[in-house]
């Protein structure tokens, strides 16, 4: 709920709220008094003057016209009786003695002293709260005697108090709910803003660990949340900095490392020129072949730490393009096929189905996958000493929304102990960091950034007859676009 409706909200109920309580609060009333019906009160209480008309107006003409009937105990009790009904009653004197008293009056006041209202004559008195208008009236009985008759009207229908405790009653209960509303509406509002400046403290302390909770709708939820977005995209960030400072380490400390070796062989063989100890011709030409050798791995070596920087810090750019992935490895392993023959490695691609498998990859990058791959698997099958038949099988399998290709050979497989880890940046199966024994430990994790580039995935296992097995899964394309020799399809 926004801010605007709860504060039109919190404003209609202080008016409305008040108004209801106190309509409850009179019918309480009411039925306390047993009034089954308001509109019986109402009527009830706009006819008695027309009521106490009748009866005053008869009382008069019996005063002054016939008081003898004032000594007839069953008129006086009529006529006290239809006073009673009327909130009203006579207090009757014969020659200063008090003859009769109206029950509703001995009801409402016992006790009380008759005779002193006779000699104050007082215009109004209070009996149990309520408000009486006093009447005096004298007359004279036949016989001579001197009468008098006080007659007590009561004026109000509530008692004198209820009316300003009603009023003081009605402004506190207003008040009360208002300061309640306004307690609650704004504990809504800042309670939420309360959580929200703590999280920002927490942020301006560096602290990203604490999670912007949005515990509220409206206005200051969208704040929240638009708060949570930015402590996770700046705890992202930082995260995102401290991985690429410890990658910088880790690389600076692998590159001196890896270079050191090459280059300490290299000045060791060429002092061995420089102080003779290469004497003859077969020497000096063995010499060079090994300086030229360790000069080539380092190369290689600069090349892909180079690579692997670039698409670690997601700089490189992919062209992707539709391929047919079945005709590209028949195109790309008949000319790979000829290297690996010079390592006594024989290639089988079984290309049997014709139909066309498009997926969509950049060829170069997919290349240089495939050549990582196969490099690997042909350094870990010539270590292996034992080993007569060395064989590379590649195979390719269409899933329901991607390509698999399985890259297996016969060499000794991989260690399980190394199978989470190979595809780490400058993990070795093989640890004595010879570069032409174990390799930069950097072939697989540009296999691994690659591939998961192309939106595709990478995972090694050991075949169930032994050798390695490493899988790629790239995406399917389609829409056939032809160039060239290949097939060429764009992504929808």
């Amino acid at each position: 709920m926004s801010i605007r409706v709860k504060l039109y909200m919190s404003y209609l109920a202080m008016v409305v709220l008040p108004l209801i309580m106190m309509c409850a609060f009179m019918l309480f009333v009411f039925y306390a008094r047993g009034v089954e019906d308001v509109r019986q009160y109402f009527e009830h209480e706009n006819k008695e003057p027309y009521l106490q008309a009748l009866v005053y107006g008869e009382l008069s003409y019996v005063l002054r016209k016939d008081a003898g009937e004032l000594e007839k105990e069953e008129y006086v009790a009529e006529i006290q009786n239809r006073l009673g009904e009327q909130w009203a009653g006579l207090v009757i004197f014969r020659d200063r003695q008090m003859t009769s008293v109206a029950p509703f009056l001995a009801e409402t006041a016992p006790n009380q002293d008759w005779g002193r209202f006779l000699d104050e004559q007082p215009s109004t008195v209070s009996f149990n709260s309520y408000p009486f208008e006093v009447d005096v009236i004298d007359f004279e009985y036949p016989d001579g005697g001197i009468g008098n008759a006080l007659l007590f009207r009561r004026n109000d229908t509530v008692p004198i108090y209820w009316r300003p405790i009603g009023t003081i009653f009605s402004l506190a209960f207003i008040g009360l709910s208002s300061l309640l509303l306004t307690y609650f509406v704004s504990r809504s509002i800042i309670r939420p803003i309360k959580k929200l400046e703590s999280a920002v403290l927490h942020i301006k302390d560096g602290d990203l660990s604490h999670k912007v909770e949005s515990t509220t709708k409206g206005e200051i939820g969208q704040l929240s949340n638009a708060f949570e977005d930015m402590r996770v995209r700046l705890k992202q960030s930082i995260d995102q900095s401290l991985q690429y400072e410890e990658n910088r380490k880790m690389l600076l400390s692998h590159i001196s490392h890896d270079l050191k070796t090459p280059i300490s062989a290299i000045k060791g063989y060429v002092e061995g020129i420089m102080d003779g100890i290469a004497n003859t011709d077969e020497k000096r030409i063995r010499y060079m072949e090994t300086i030229y050798r360790k000069a080539t791995d380092m190369d290689q070596l600069i090349d892909e730490l180079f690579l692997f920087s670039k698409l670690d810090l997601q700089t490189v750019a992919f062209d992707f393009k539709g391929l047919d992935i079945r005709r590209y490895l028949e195109h790309f392993l008949d000319e790979q096929r000829f290297d690996l023959e010079k390592s006594d490695v024989e290639l089988i691609y079984p290309s049997l189905v014709t139909e066309p498998l498009i997926i969509a990859a950049d060829p170069d990058k997919l290349s240089r996958v495939l050549t990582n791959i196969l490099n690997n698997c042909v350094k870990f099958m010539g270590q292996d000493n034992e080993l007569e038949n060395k064989r590379i099988f590649v195979r390719v399998r269409e899933l329901q929304h991607h390509a698999l290709i399985v890259i297996e050979d016969s060499g000794p497989g991989i260690e399980e102990a190394d199978l989470p880890f190979i595809f780490d940046r400058f993990y070795r199966a093989e640890q004595s960091r010879n570069l032409e024994t174990g390799g930069s430990g950097l072939g697989l994790a540009i296999v691994k950034q690659i591939i998961e580039g192309h939106g595709g995935s990478v995972w090694a296992e050991n075949a169930e007859q032994g050798g390695a097995r490493f899988c790629l899964k790239l995406p399917k394309s389609t829409t056939v676009k032809t160039v060239g020799d290949y097939e060429e399809h764009t992504n929808h």
